[in-house]
């Protein structure tokens, strides 16, 4: 055996609750979980172990939707309304991103993830591909991976809301190739796989969604893709296809609802819609964060579940909701759920675990792998440090409050160790797969020339947060 984490609380994660076992031993051999009991049952004799006294372990935490490329640009579009965010706000800074730029800001944005306790990360990007290449291969972290398919054709901020987008076919079919051959790549990986990934309905034409659907029936693969993501989608479903249709009544014409979709965000859909939807299998990747600042709406979560849906939950991008901290983005979740429903026992912290580790992983579709601590499973682990100022004190009797004070209490800083298949990719709070140091300067330098070099047309783009700081706010 080659590692064995003794005498620790663990949360399995393997029925239908958290399944706590206190004074447990988890065995890794071969990248994969070996032993998962009681310590006093334990007969192995594992090269190395870590003393888990003081620590909790839970199944690795699922990100499942993602841009982290866009993380170079925290701070450049919020405080706006929701019609300006994506053309006027983010627009001018993301068009003008050379893929190094991208690069160095999926470096950081995983660097944040993995300091909370994400092992898994479902990447959306243009060139994903690259990403999984030269970030999470490198990093060692495990991605789903997902290859934008949008048409959209030239910049958008000089479009009023109700004018289509225009569209080019060239554009959407080459990024369909792009998305075959990262199916292609991903036969050869152990720690990545891919799904199909039309960016949203408003952006890809109708023939080559109708391609999408049927080769990913053919092969039976995945689709991820943003779906009823609020008023300027809307807006532009109904310029393009009529007054009398949304988005999910086009996707149930095309033939897109069914278990294979992964639907991303969901708030501009009815509640009936989205009973549809859950009947059919569509899972759900909630993001709470992203569209409370980019929206503010709380995503239907809870609601969704509710119906028998399956869900997991996403950070999304950086601009905008902050960042990849998924600790804070359980709480924020559980928190939104409350005050959504005006309901204190709504998404309480048993369920944010659960979301956040097996559910995640249903979501993705990598449930048989990963998300639970059971024997035969991926050893994707995270030791939390349940002496930290934020987690401490914690109790056994009458109740574990590790629990509750991992979800409301809990930053980046309790992580202690994370391991990936059985590697141990952050140990003692430090990352030993790539230079933090250099991930954070790289950072720095390039987001730093990006905004200097693309201020001007972020002016004429004239959001609301340039009158922000023409004001002195910013």
């Amino acid at each position: 055996m080659d590692l064995a984490i003794t005498n620790v609380l663990a949360l399995t994660m393997r029925d239908d609750r958290l399944d706590i076992l206190e004074d447990a031993t988890i065995g890794i051999d071969g990248g994969r979980l070996a032993y998962v009991g009681s310590s006093d049952a334990f007969d192995g004799q594992p090269e190395r172990t870590i003393d888990g006294d003081g620590l909790v372990a839970t199944p690795g935490l699922v990100n499942v939707h993602a841009h982290t490329d866009l993380t170079l640009l925290r701070g450049a579009a919020q405080d706006v309304p929701e019609i300006e965010w994506m053309n006027r706000a983010l627009g001018p800074l993301s068009a003008a991103m050379e893929p190094e730029d991208r690069t160095a800001g999926a470096r950081l944005g995983v660097l944040e993830a993995l300091h909370s306790g994400v092992t898994t990360v479902g990447e959306y990007a243009r060139d994903v591909d690259d990403l999984v290449e030269d970030v999470y291969g490198p990093m060692g972290v495990r991605a789903v991976a997902t290859e934008t398919i949008n048409a959209v054709d030239g910049p958008t901020d000089d479009l009023g809301p109700d004018e289509p987008y225009p569209l080019s076919e060239e554009q959407g079919w080459a990024a369909l190739e792009r998305n075959e051959a990262l199916f292609d790549a991903c036969t050869d990986r152990d720690r990545v796989s891919a799904l199909y990934g039309p960016q949203a309905l408003d952006m890809v034409p109708r023939g080559l969604l109708e391609e999408i659907r049927e080769r990913a029936e053919r092969h039976d693969r995945g689709i991820h893709m943003h779906v009823a993501q609020g008023e300027r989608e809307q807006r532009q479903i109904e310029a393009r296809y009529g007054t009398d249709k949304t988005t999910v009544s086009l996707l149930e014409e095309l033939g897109l609802v069914s278990d294979r979709l992964l639907a991303a965000h969901l708030h501009g859909a009815t509640v009936e819609e989205r009973a549809r939807l859950a009947d059919s299998g569509v899972r759900m990747a909630a993001n709470p964060s992203s569209i409370a600042a980019i929206d503010g709406i709380t995503p239907p979560i809870v609601e969704y579940r509710n119906s028998g849906g399956v869900a997991g939950i996403g950070t999304d991008q950086a601009p905008g909701p902050g960042g990849h901290d998924f600790l804070r983005e359980l709480r924020t979740t559980a928190l939104l759920a409350k005050t959504k429903r005006t309901d204190p026992t709504a998404f309480p912290a048993w369920e944010a675990l659960r979301v956040g580790t097996i559910e995640g992983a249903r979501a993705l579709g990598i449930d048989e792998q990963v998300g639970s601590l059971e024997e035969g499973k991926r050893a994707d682990i995270v030791l939390y440090d349940l002496e930290h100022p934020s987690t401490a004190p914690t109790v056994t009797e009458p109740l574990h409050t590790a629990i509750p004070n991992l979800v409301y209490g809990a930053n980046g800083g309790v992580v202690d160790t994370v391991l990936i298949e059985g590697d141990v990719v952050l140990e003692d709070g430090e990352l030993r797969t790539a230079d933090e140091g250099a991930i954070l300067e790289d950072a720095g330098e390039r987001a730093a020339d990006v905004f200097d070099r693309t201020g001007d047309e972020w002016r004429k783009a004239d959001s609301e947060l340039v009158e922000a700081v023409e004001d002195g706010w910013l």
